[in-house]
């Protein structure tokens, strides 16, 4: 009986402390949040960002503050620039933004009011100002970010929504090479390569591209081999598919694009090789991937960019990248009609923008020139980015 009676306390003190446990639970989860501020333009995403398409003119937008409720009386807030802003948004997001200097770049004012009774502000606007030629040939993505601050400290502000990022997307225009069977490059390295990851990325449009199987197929775009079968060939088309679908072959195999292209169009065009996996980006989304041998990828010189059997295509190219090393989606989208020719891992980057001429710089320095079969034809100002 006395074992029943101790077991019974034991249990209903048990019982009371759940009791209070739960309702402390209930109260901290349950308690209402204070009125926040917040920039508007978040909608409280706390990786938030805007892409700004600047090209030869001043572009604007415009950032308001909000509170989740009305105000119950007059208060202000600053909108400033803040870098550890970017650092933490590059963190986050695999990029390497740098900060646009400040020439290029203004508010309309820094301080913003919200008015009694009302829940957003008047707009502050932001100016970004075109780039200079130095600035878009040095490869370098710029950004402006901008964090939320109480003035007079009469509202809280909102971490999830205090900053806003604003991504600079430069519009591309340059000269571009026609490449054809008349007119292929062929890329002296300065070394011979022995691979287990890699990347190729180009931008690429074609005038003429196969429908049917085996249709205008084997229209060959870059093409790299080496020893003990070491291959990199990407093409249009091959005598089992349509001749409107890309294809590479590399590692003793060869993978499809899921994807037909359309000819007249420009896409970005990425492979990346893990060793084991390989992946296909067009246009900074994944179109298809597969499992790899893992076997060591031989690259000797020259690389090859076009053939002169079988390509019945005029060729136009930009931005041609070979990496030594695997890059991430991220960093494939983020860099699509631009890179940093210092970039990790980046071995050979052909721009194709000299506008004359048959020869091709390294912009890396490396010394990986390129020399086109008799001068190509060039066509001037074209925005490699299709839109």
């Amino acid at each position: 009986m006395m074992k029943y009676n101790i077991s019974k306390h034991v249990m209903g003190g048990l019982a009371a402390a759940s009791l209070m446990l739960l309702a402390a639970c209930n109260n901290a989860e349950y308690s209402p949040l204070s009125n926040q501020a917040y920039i508007a333009q978040t909608n409280t995403n706390g990786n938030s960002n805007e892409k700004v398409t600047i090209g030869n003119t001043a572009v604007t937008t415009t950032v308001n503050v909000r509170l989740s409720d009305p105000a119950t009386e007059d208060c202000t807030f600053e909108v400033v620039t803040d870098e550890s802003a970017l650092d933490a948004y590059n963190q986050r997001n695999e990029t390497s933004y740098k900060v646009l200097p400040k020439e290029f770049y203004s508010l309309s004012g820094s301080e913003v009011t919200i008015e009694a009774g009302k829940t957003t502000s008047s707009a502050v606007t932001l100016t970004i100002n075109p780039l200079t030629q130095a600035l878009k040939e040095s490869g370098q993505k710029y950004a402006v970010a901008l964090r939320l601050k109480s003035k007079d400290g009469k509202y809280d502000v909102l971490n999830s929504g205090s900053t806003m990022v604003y991504l600079l997307d430069q519009v591309i225009y340059q000269a571009v090479p026609t490449i054809n069977a008349s007119h292929n490059i062929h890329f002296t390295m300065r070394q011979a390569y022995d691979l287990n990851e890699w990347t190729l990325e180009f931008n690429v449009n074609m005038s003429e591209l196969g429908k049917g199987l085996g249709e205008l197929n084997n229209q060959a775009l870059f093409g790299a081999w080496g020893s003990n079968g070491g291959e990199i060939y990407t093409r249009f088309g091959d005598a089992p598919i349509e001749g409107n679908r890309l294809q590479i072959k590399t590692q003793g195999t060869q993978m499809n694009s899921k994807m037909l292209f359309d000819a007249k169009k420009w896409y970005h065009i990425a492979f990346v090789c893990t060793g084991t996996k390989l992946y296909l980006y067009v246009n900074g989304v994944l179109d298809n991937s597969m499992s790899l041998p893992g076997n060591t990828t031989n690259i000797a010189s020259p690389i090859n960019f076009g053939n002169t059997d079988y390509l019945k295509a005029d060729v136009k190219v930009s931005e041609l990248r070979f990496w030594t090393k695997a890059r991430t989606q991220a960093q494939v989208l983020n860099n699509m009609y631009a890179c940093d020719p210092k970039s990790d891992g980046l071995e050979a980057y052909w721009k194709l923008n000299e506008g004359q001429g048959d020869t091709f710089a390294d912009a890396t320095g490396h010394g990986n020139t390129g020399k086109c079969v008799s001068v190509p034809n060039w066509e001037q100002n074209v925005r490699i980015d299709g839109k």
